[in-house]
């Protein structure tokens, strides 16, 4: 990893007598397991997730070579990162170019429903800093004017009490000290799940689901939408027209994980 590009997490707080004390008092009230294997952790120093399975998720960090403008990564190691990608060469997206930290499998998809669907909002702490690093691998800071996350529809977002691209959204322009702004997007029809669409279904179900209900906050200036997983891209697609005929002059797109066909879940 690019050494300019690496964000420290609570994870790499240095050891000493008073965490270790402060760490068994807690876990002496407040026991904690690992999310992903469900072995006996230290609360506050591993937050949530054990040694063997944070370097596991770090080892499903997207490596080059991918495609430059959806970011798939190639299988093929011969190929380079100029190459387009199948997709991309019948139809480049609207967006600028989208990246994402790493595969949507394994520990890190464990890690992803668990922040979703059970609410451990505090590995946002863990996660974010991946995102941070994954935008450097790519971008400049001055590339982006502006980070907005997806938004959930109002009726799911108060049944999940939260937005979880807006919970790494958050951290994520702090660290990279760019302006963010959670109410330009508002997703004003709700949709299905688009688990079991298929792809057509998919782009279908979310033909006018957003709306850019702030065009002052993104006429002219580039964009950085964020999300916490892609799949087909259908979702960020449709909320990129949308910020595109709302005024933004650019729209890059970050996601935590990438779904990729074939890969084992």
């Amino acid at each position: 990893m690019n050494p300019r590009s690496y964000f420290s997490t609570p994870r790499d707080s240095p050891d000493s007598w008073l965490r270790r004390s402060a760490d068994a008092l807690v876990n002496l009230f407040f026991p904690d397991a690992c999310l992903v294997c469900g072995i006996p952790i230290a609360r506050a120093g591993d937050r949530a997730v054990c040694d063997t399975c944070w370097k596991r998720v770090l080892q499903l960090r997207i490596a080059p070579p991918w495609c430059p403008s959806c970011g798939i990564p190639y299988q093929q190691w011969n190929l380079d990162s100029s190459h387009l990608c199948g997709e991309c060469l019948l139809e480049l997206p609207s967006y600028a170019g989208a990246r994402s930290f790493g595969y949507y499998s394994s520990e890190l998809r464990r890690l992803v429903h668990a922040l979703k669907f059970f609410g451990r909002k505090n590995l946002a702490d863990l996660l974010a800093p991946q995102l941070a690093s994954a935008f450097l691998n790519t971008w400049d800071r001055d590339e982006v004017e502006l980070i907005v996350p997806i938004p959930l529809h109002p009726k799911r977002a108060r049944d999940r009490g939260f937005n979880q691209a807006a919970v790494l959204g958050r951290p994520l322009a702090r660290l990279l000290g760019i302006a963010y702004h959670e109410g330009v997007l508002s997703r004003v029809r709700e949709t299905l799940p688009q688990v079991g669409l298929s792809d057509r279904a998919r782009v279908q179900n979310l033909r006018g689901a957003f709306r850019c209900v702030e065009r002052s906050a993104v006429e002219g200036r580039r964009v950085l939408l964020v999300d916490d997983v892609m799949t087909t891209g259908a979702t960020i697609a449709s909320a990129t027209r949308t910020l595109l005929e709302g005024g933004a002059s650019r729209v890059c797109v970050l996601t935590l994980a990438r779904a990729v066909r074939g890969l084992a879940e």
